[in-house]
């Protein structure tokens, strides 16, 4: 496109009978081009020209950043052509001799430039690859020195700390359906985005039960079906009808659709892991995730019709990846969404990501790797380019943690070759290494960065990267206590949902509550007046059709009534650490405790045989 521009530039400046036609081509062959017709720095008169052009160049940059920004593909050749028309709208007369020539003696050694560019790129890229090769080839033998973490323990339990911290996400989670006291407003189309606040913050929820909570049900599953339903609150999708527009050339809102797996791939993987989590499938249902416009028809989705649009997205992608922002491919985001394909497939006993697993990976490997062997922020699908690594380690470690699932050698590679930038020579950790912008409110911290290395490391066993990140978190961003929440100060809404991961997270969880999801049967708690009862553990008791679980109160010393559900009905069970001695289940196999909290708490239930006259 810019050849044709170029092309019919020159014809303007070689052919056209008036001046203001040849400037107009000048314009059209450099942003800005047609200021310097009469940029003769030996008068006075030509420095407002120079400026001009200094101004057109500086506005063309802006727009390209609000390109990546938002996806706003018309912004940049819109100010190029405006340049040009202002330009060829000023009385500058005939053009100097000579000075063609020199634009186009420019555009050459730019031209020149950019090949030389290339060519070194490519032999410094292949002299990297040979380096990074030996380098894990030496890393394969003190590789279990690495990767020290042994499988999560068994029956595991939250801290009181812990639970404090939980309580920042549930907080925000319980709120009315069209609440967001607490989530951070700033703007919708990058990092700072409502839905990637809603997003993170169900995905921690969603881990944290799976590990600590399994047989429990309550307000833990609650939190995670009202943060998907916060999903269809207008406010939070409403930027694509922009973006569909100035990106893709479309008018439409629905945000469920091509190069917008930022919000479709997302929420399918908060609704797969609210399913591995709960064994709850509402959302499979026809029109269970509906969006209702401000006018018109609403869109009615639901975990299918999202999933089925991912996988239409992946064939039809030239990149085989998909776009985020319109015509932007980030390698992160499409791991985020394939994981989704592959939860709901080991979840339902479909075979739907077999069908992609092998092109995914090719093209991965193919066309998102860098310099240095490590995958590259993102792609533009209409240009080609990549963007350099901006942002430290962070965007390079997160796509880590959800690559153990898809694919655990590529992660590995990944960590190892990043794993150099995180110490020195000396071996002591490099904090410089993360980049000091909070992503989830663009303040200054390393919050962010630390919690979502944090998080990768836990996930691939790291033991040794997690501590020194955790450290360095909350040195960087002090934890503050008050009425029984935990938060840190400054730190992003979507930095505490990443934490929170990072803290439910061990070697391989994530990957195993992904390929090999089980929820437990039998006995299930179903507490309904939080904060008032905290659960820091429940888990089948080691009888069958047992229960196990900690529990911790708001108040000091108060009986508080806790329900369980999936009780045999009618049958007698024992209780241990309750006010009663025995409970009988109702007809839907339901009864209740009365449990007298009094800090940490130990609850049990189990089946007693009924002996009856």
């Amino acid at each position: 496109m810019y050849l044709l521009c170029a092309a019919l530039g020159s014809a303007l400046v070689w052919m056209a009978p008036q001046d203001w036609m040849q400037v107009l081509g000048l314009g059209m062959l450099v942003p800005g081009g047609g200021f310097l017709a009469h940029a003769d720095i030996c008068q006075l008169s030509a420095w407002g020209r120079y400026s001009a052009f200094l101004l057109s160049v500086a506005a063309f940059v802006v727009a390209l950043c609000v390109w990546f920004g938002t996806g706003n593909v018309l912004l940049a050749p819109m100010v190029w052509m405006l340049t040009a028309l202002w330009a060829a709208s000023m009385d500058h007369g005939a053009i100097a001799p000579g000075l063609v020539g020199d634009v186009y003696r420019m555009l050459g050694w730019v031209l020149v430039a950019c090949i030389a560019c290339g060519l070194v790129w490519t032999l410094l890229a292949r002299r990297q690859r040979r380096m990074d090769n030996a380098y894990l080839l030496r890393q394969a033998r003190v590789v279990d020195q690495i990767f020290t973490a042994n499988a999560p323990q068994n029956q595991p339990e939250m801290s009181l700390e812990h639970l404090q911290r939980l309580r920042f996400a549930l907080d925000r989670a319980l709120q009315p359906l069209d609440g967001f006291e607490g989530f951070e407003h700033l703007d919708q189309f990058q990092t700072a985005a409502l839905r990637y606040q809603v997003n993170f913050l169900g995905y921690g929820i969603a881990l944290t039960h799976a590990r600590f909570t399994p047989a429990m049900g309550g307000y833990m599953g609650q939190a995670q079906q009202i943060l998907i339903q916060k999903q269809e609150q207008y406010r939070v999708w409403s930027y694509w009808k922009l973006e569909n527009l100035w990106g893709k050339l479309r008018w439409g809102a629905d945000p469920i659709g091509d190069d917008n797996i930022m919000y479709t791939g997302f929420v399918a993987l908060q609704m797969a892991l609210f399913q591995a989590s709960t064994g709850c499938h509402s959302f499979a249902q026809p029109g269970a995730f509906t969006l209702h416009p401000p006018s018109g028809e609403p869109y009615a989705h639901s975990l299918g019709s999202l999933l089925h649009c991912l996988d239409k997205g992946y064939a039809q992608s030239s990149f085989y990846l998909m776009a985020c922002e319109p015509n932007w491919v980030y390698p992160l985001c499409n791991a985020i969404s394939a994981t989704a394909l592959l939860a709901h497939d080991k979840q339902c006993g479909q075979t739907r990501w077999n069908a992609h697993a092998q092109r995914f990976r090719h093209h991965l490997e193919s066309e998102f790797l860098g310099r240095k062997g490590l995958y590259v922020p993102c792609r533009s699908t209409y240009t080609g380019l990549a963007l350099p690594a901006i942002g430290g380690v962070m965007p390079l470690a997160m796509p880590c943690f959800f690559l153990n699932a898809l694919a655990p050698d590529l992660a590995r590679r990944q960590w190892l070759l990043l794993r150099r930038q995180l110490f020195n020579q000396q071996g002591q950790f490099q904090r410089r290494a993360f980049w000091p912008i909070d992503t989830g409110n663009y303040g200054w911290s390393r919050g962010a960065a630390f919690a979502a290395t944090a998080l990768a490391a836990a996930e691939l066993g790291d033991e040794e990267v997690y501590q020194h990140c955790m450290d360095a978190l909350e040195s960087a961003c002090l934890s503050t206590s008050s009425q029984g929440v935990i938060h840190r100060a400054g730190a992003s809404v979507w930095a505490h949902g990443v934490e929170l991961m990072a803290r439910a997270g061990g070697c391989d969880q994530f990957s195993n509550l992904i390929n090999r999801p089980a929820l437990p049967s039998g006995p299930r708690l179903e507490p309904s007046c939080y904060p008032q009862v905290l659960v820091a553990a429940a888990h089948p008791g080691a009888a069958t059709g047992s229960l196990q679980a900690v529990l911790y109160g708001a108040d000091r010393d108060a009986i508080q009534s806790v329900d369980v559900s999936g009780l045999r009905p009618f049958g007698l069970y024992a209780t241990t650490g309750t006010q009663q001695s025995q409970v009988r289940a109702d007809k839907d196999g339901k009864a209740c405790l009365q449990v007298r909290l009094q800090g940490r708490t130990c609850v049990g239930i189990s089946p007693q045989e009924d002996v009856r006259a």
